[in-house]
């Protein structure tokens, strides 16, 4: 039988949201401060070892011409004259000869100038040197000789010294290696900032709730809107995060509002004969448990008997959410069969929704899930429960929700908004999917919106974190890759 062609559907640019942009390159806000600092401190090494010290020494001369009707307009005149010519004969090659032989050095690469003082007759000798003590040496020797200088440029003219020259102290040219550092450091963070900002306007990523019925190949079920997960000042400070639950009071109606509208769309969708939901997402940290979380707990309000399951047994968060520690049992003694179904559940009391929890992590979770037990475990399930939910792992870290597809009825996957690429997700979807048709469709999650989004009155999804990442998981075939190449928001975890 021959196989249906997948088409793809359009991937690439759509929308443009520069709030999303500036988000992203803040979101890189060390790599920018890091690169700068090292191109900063590359600039200041180059410029100090390219540093070479200049020491400048002067003595000040009153010129005046020798004649009995000398006018101060002649002095005036004199000055400038002997200050044109003056810095070419002190640099001729015989001169210097005499200058090096008197002051006993074999090289001069400094300068030797001489300059009239504005409107008088006054001139000012310089001498530069690369050390202090040879420009001093050489001004000396100019001095001593000057009246040799000044007869051969003019014969009546008579130099006084009228401020002798001192030893320089310092340099004349400043060591410009922090301004430097300073100019390499802010352009390299201007082009860190560009060069993220086109990563992040080119990024093949699902931003928007346009981008995501045109990009994805799945029925797009609708967005769960960004809750803050610091609520005061003094939980930001304390470095707090509270769970987002519909149930608790702190929690903001516009993201209650998107979990009810999702319930209704999940409820639609799923029909009278499917129980069984399985609720995972392509990478980590994009949100799966806290939609799975609440998803139940809106069921379970609305007076259904609902069964939440955490298969996430790599990693378990939903007893963090629920604020659950168990009691003393938990899915995996469920699955092995040291404890029954009944023995090991607990019930959330603000919402009546029934939980199967797990806190202990096992690296080797797919054998679990994919046992004799685990098919129990559901098939028990389903007897007893109107919904059952299982939060599976991130598909990127493990092939467990892969392999459990088949005992669920239907499959939702959570898409955090502006992390995974569209063809990562397409490819998760498709696995789901299956021959069977399993996949209920697409949740985006912690969406963010703003003027240019295009987005509706309820937008983004919730962002959780502070359990750690998923990167203990490893990688897994296909999905392996999708981690590495979400590197651009990996930093800003979200709840599991």
């Amino acid at each position: 039988m021959q196989q249906p062609e997948i088409t793809e559907k359009q991937s690439g640019f759509l929308s443009f949201d520069p709030i999303t942009v500036v988000r992203d390159v803040l979101r890189r806000w060390y790599l920018i401060v890091i690169l700068a600092l090292i191109a900063g401190m590359g600039g200041y090494v180059y410029s100090d070892m390219r540093y070479e010290p200049i020491y400048t020494t002067s003595a000040t001369f009153v010129v005046s011409i020798r004649s009995s009707t000398t006018t101060v307009y002649q002095n005036l005149t004199g000055a400038a004259n002997l200050a044109s010519v003056f810095s070419e004969v002190l640099n001729s090659s015989i001169l210097r000869a005499e200058i090096l032989e008197d002051v006993g050095i074999s090289s001069f690469d400094g300068t030797i100038t001489a300059e009239q003082v504005s409107d008088t007759n006054l001139l000012t000798l310089r001498v530069t040197a690369d050390n202090p003590r040879t420009a001093f040496l050489v001004i000396e020797s100019v001095i001593e000789n000057h009246g040799v200088v000044s007869y051969q440029v003019m014969g009546n003219a008579s130099m006084q010294v009228l401020r002798d020259p001192v030893v320089p102290t310092a340099p004349s040219n400043t060591n410009n290696a922090m301004d430097v550092a300073k100019r390499a450091a802010l352009v390299t963070a201007v082009a860190v900032c560009l060069l993220l900002a086109v990563r992040s306007f080119t990024r093949d990523a699902v931003r928007s709730r346009r981008e995501a019925e045109e990009k994805l190949d799945c029925h797009f079920l609708g967005s769960v809107r960004h809750e803050k997960k610091y609520k005061t000042i003094r939980a930001f400070l304390a470095h707090r995060k509270t769970s987002i639950l519909i149930t608790k009071p702190t929690t903001s109606f516009h993201f209650a509002e998107s979990i009810r509208k999702l319930r209704h769309q999940v409820e639609a969708r799923m029909g009278s004969k499917a129980k069984v939901l399985l609720v995972t997402s392509v990478l980590e940290n994009e949100g799966k448990s806290t939609i799975s979380v609440n998803l139940g707990q809106s069921l379970a309000m609305k007076g259904k008997r609902v069964l939440l399951i955490d298969c996430d047994l790599r990693k378990p968060a939903c007893y963090k959410l629920l604020g659950k520690y168990g009691n003393g049992c938990g899915t995996i003694d469920v699955i092995v069969g040291k404890y029954s179904m009944e023995e090991s559940l607990s019930r959330d009391d603000a919402s009546g929704m029934y939980v199967l929890l797990e806190h202990r992590a096992v690296p080797t979770s797919t054998n679990l899930v994919t046992s004799a037990g685990m098919a129990e475990l559901v098939a028990h399930a389903r007897q007893m429960f109107d919904y059952v939910i299982l939060d599976m792992p991130p598909m990127s870290a493990a092939p467990d929700a892969e392999a459990v597809v088949e005992l669920a009825d239907k499959a939702m996957l959570v898409v955090r908004q502006n992390f995974a690429l569209a063809s990562q997700i397409n490819s998760a979807s498709r696995a789901l999917s299956g021959p069977k048709k399993k996949l209920l469709g697409c949740v985006l999650n912690n969406e963010r919106t703003s003027a240019f989004s295009g987005s509706g009155t309820y937008g983004s999804a919730y962002a959780y974190g502070g359990y750690g990442s998923y990167g203990k998981y490893g990688k897994y075939g296909s999905y392996g890759a999708y981690g590495a190449q979400t590197d651009l928001d990996s930093d800003e975890s979200t709840n599991q």
